[in-house]
């Protein structure tokens, strides 16, 4: 590569680099979050289980106070993702032409900062779950557009099926109406209330449904319906994406990887789901259910991101003409046992 494309190809890579670094920041403040929402909720307290929820029956003076260190790093991991997204905008700009695609993802990732910002104000005292599930939902988008950039551009070895691709969607938007119902059930207070596996009750019976507790904006109270739609939903969403871990397998060597790495995260996520239940909510496991749960999200991400590559390579080398689509195939074309490497315009090297 000649000095001049080394030299439009650096700002690229910053770009990647900060967006990955920006990815475990937007993790940290999740993970913060998480902590200081369900430390406040009562989990760990010395009374325990009778201080679970006890500030939606006595007021928000009776709350836990959550840990000052755990409040610290929030404020600073939040303020360096603010950072963060202000750099890949700079680093965009010096070529605007040749990053359009990344100052598309800059804008967006700016509303959503304003937006986290401004709902964070409202965060203190709050007595609707929405808030919550809008802090909880805007922290994961923002991990996964960090994530899409840092992943780059790549040009995979074998193109998915298009039916991988609505299956992979099939399991992303379970996977995130399952987060936010168990952000739900957390800010509700209803991890408590449904303590048998599999069904709501330690008898095995299942708890009434209510269609009204599942509404965001009602005043947070305990619900067994609230706990059971995140657990039904759940289920669904970890079907899926074992289905999903077994098909993407099938696409090479970063297919593989790809199958490994979901299958890893839903195993973990799983257990660390049972073990709130059988343990009775114990405050380490739920901040990590809640860091599992981004995990997970981040590896359907590279899913989504393997699958979009092969469309986009694809669809490049139709445009191209029969000859031009033929010669481009015979430089893209990879095996398992010797992959062939091609330059890229805006990948920044060779692949």
């Amino acid at each position: 590569m000649s000095v001049p494309d080394r030299e439009q190809q650096t700002p690229l890579r910053l770009i990647r680099w900060l967006a990955a670094a920006g990815v475990l920041v937007v993790l940290l403040v999740t993970t913060t979050s998480a902590l200081l929402r369900v430390s406040t909720a009562g989990l760990g307290c010395e009374d325990w289980p009778a201080c679970y929820g006890r500030a939606a029956a006595a007021g928000r003076d009776a709350q836990a106070a959550p840990p000052r260190l755990a409040r610290f790093v929030h404020r600073v991991s939040a303020s360096a993702v603010g950072a963060v997204v202000l750099g890949i905008g700079l680093l965009a700009v010096t070529q605007p032409r040749r990053h359009r695609r990344e100052l598309s993802f800059f804008a967006v990732l700016a509303l959503v900062t304003l937006g986290l910002a401004t709902l964070g104000r409202a965060t203190p005292g709050a007595t609707v779950p929405a808030v919550a599930m809008g802090n909880v939902l805007g922290g994961m988008l923002m991990a996964s557009l960090l994530a899409w950039l840092a992943l780059g551009e790549r040009r995979p070895s074998v193109r998915a099926p298009p039916w991988l691709g609505a299956l992979a969607w099939a399991a992303l938007i379970l996977s995130v109406l399952a987060i936010a119902l168990g952000v739900m059930t957390s800010a509700s207070y209803s991890g408590l209330a449904c303590p048998g596996l599999p069904l709501c009750t330690p008898e095995g019976s299942a708890a009434a449904w209510s269609a009204a507790d599942l509404d965001p904006w009602r005043t947070a109270s305990t619900s067994p319906s609230i706990h059971m739609a995140h657990r039904t939903v759940a289920v669904l969403a970890a079907a899926l994406t074992l289905v999903l871990a077994w098909s993407v397998g099938r696409l090479g060597h970063s297919g593989r990887w790809l199958r490994n790495l979901l299958t890893a995260t839903l195993a973990v996520q799983l257990l660390l789901g049972i073990g709130l239940v059988v343990l009775g909510l114990p405050l380490p496991v739920a901040v990590l259910h809640n860091l599992g749960a981004a995990l997970l999200l981040m590896a359907l991400v590279a899913v989504h991101h393997r699958i979009a590559s092969g469309n986009a390579t694809e669809r490049d080398s139709g445009a191209g003409g029969s000859a031009a689509g033929s010669t481009a195939s015979v430089f893209r074309r990879r095996t398992d046992d010797g992959p062939v490497q091609a330059g890229r315009r805006s990948g920044g090297g060779l692949i």
